[in-house]
């Protein structure tokens, strides 16, 4: 290899034809990288080769009913699950559970029971989903497949090739770690040696259905096949990427090898607001209040923070209040004790109450149907920060490229505390 200097500047000019002397990474000192290789642990002797063909078979359990409210319905797997289980039927939710203000589900194969118990109107995905019971037997037919196993890789992990750049934009081992933990540690140890040990391979399924993983044989490079059993053993209290068991520590209903996949919809599109009402705490009040902040009636008309309809008028003199005036679209949730067979456990629920004397049954003083259904909140289901329960309208395609228009709710954290304007025994000036 030949130098030529042109305008101060070094250039490298290979003369020769051959190339290979570039390409055999000689090493000067092979020695050095024998110790490091046996300080690394790499002579153990795990008679491990590379990956070179996975073997499943499985069986595919599709979707066929989902129960709410204690009536049943069979499903059609190419509709959104969130268009079934959110669809209103002349206003009413049968699966909204107005007490917790959030939705609650069965869903049903011929062989699992999964249950959804707090779903707040948004993001459907298999994390959602417990697993409430498996039966033993099943009709569904053995799938077995041959895949291609690839290498795991993520940004910033290192190239298994030589001659290919690496991206700098992500730095595992920065010495700016504020707090170094055995975490900090471990993970630039899997990032820079491990990652060649991990595999993904393709799992393509039917949405709308538990896939049961009956084997999975892997096949190395050097011929030895391996049979791999689930990472989750049933004596484990904890997993990941597994559907939890519904009976608690302990009693986990399955083995570790099923996998769900819902038929959510790829994208959902939002459109106006049919209600949306605040639920915000008063502390110094103990009170909880339902802002109507928007409420859409029967015929169209939609009304803004009460509208015209305001808190009646007691007189502009001076004097001893009882109570102020509140405007009518705040409705308080007066704290309320549960007790047992007359014994008190020191746990509260709300309450709905009035603040309009006039108010009633026939006359209500609430105009939404999200505060209708709520006569009775749980104490916990609204936060110090409030909590905002929305009616939208939704449009999404299903798989078969059908349009389904429903009403839909949403629960969203809250974004400010009470503002009522809730004062008791004062002096109005």
């Amino acid at each position: 290899m030949a130098f030529r200097i042109n305008r101060q500047q070094l250039h490298a000019v290979n003369v020769s034809a051959n190339i290979s002397e570039a390409i055999e990474a000689r090493t000067k000192d092979p020695l050095w990288f024998l110790a490091r290789q046996m300080q690394s642990g790499e002579f153990e002797a795990e008679n491990g080769g590379r990956v070179a063909s996975v073997s499943v078979s499985s069986k595919e359990h599709p979707l066929k009913e989902v129960e709410f409210a204690g009536n049943t319905q069979s499903i059609d797997r190419s509709v959104p699950l969130e268009a079934i289980v959110e669809r209103e039927n002349n206003g009413d939710a049968p699966a909204w559970r107005s007490d917790a203000l959030e939705y609650a589900f069965q869903a049903r194969t011929d062989k699992h029971d999964l249950n959804v118990s707090e779903y707040m109107g948004r993001d459907l995905d298999w994390y959602d989903f417990d697993l409430e019971s498996e039966s033993p037997g099943s009709a569904a037919e053995e799938i077995g497949a041959q895949l291609i196993p690839n290498s795991m890789t993520f940004r910033g992990a290192p190239e298994s090739r030589w001659w290919q750049f690496e991206s700098d934009n992500a730095y595992f081992d920065s010495p700016d770690d504020p707090e170094p933990n055995t975490l900090s540690t471990l993970l630039p140890e899997f990032f820079y040696i491990d990652v060649d040990n991990w595999y993904t391979i393709p799992a393509p399924m039917t949405a709308g259905s538990v896939r049961e993983i009956t084997k999975l044989l892997v096949v190395d490079s050097f011929g030895h096949v391996t049979e791999v059993p689930p990472a989750i053993q049933n004596d484990e209290d904890w997993c990941i990427f597994r559907l939890s068991d519904d009976r608690g520590a302990g009693n986990h209903a399955h083995s570790g090898n099923v996998l769900f996949v819902p038929n959510i919809a790829s994208q959902i599109v939002v459109n106006d607001d049919v209600e949306d009402v605040r639920f915000l705490r008063d502390e110094n009040a103990n009170l909880v209040f339902a802002c109507e902040h928007t409420v859409t009636l029967e015929d169209g008309t939609r009304i803004l923070n009460g509208g015209a309809a305001q808190a009646p008028n007691i007189g502009n003199s001076a004097g001893y209040r009882l109570m102020s005036n509140l405007a009518r679209h705040w409705i308080p949730y007066v704290p309320r004790r549960n007790s047992a067979a007359g014994v008190l456990n020191g746990e509260i629920y709300l309450r709905r109450g009035r603040s309009d004397e006039n108010a009633s049954s026939v006359n209500p003083q609430f105009q939404s149907k999200i505060v209708a259904e709520s006569i009775r909140v749980n104490e916990e289901e609204v936060p110090r920060s409030g909590v905002r329960i929305r009616r939208v309208e939704k449009y999404a395609r299903g798989s078969d490229g059908s349009e389904n228009f429903w009403i839909g709710r949403q629960k969203e954290p809250g974004t400010r505390s009470a503002n009522a304007g809730f004062k008791t025994d004062y002096i109005d000036e």
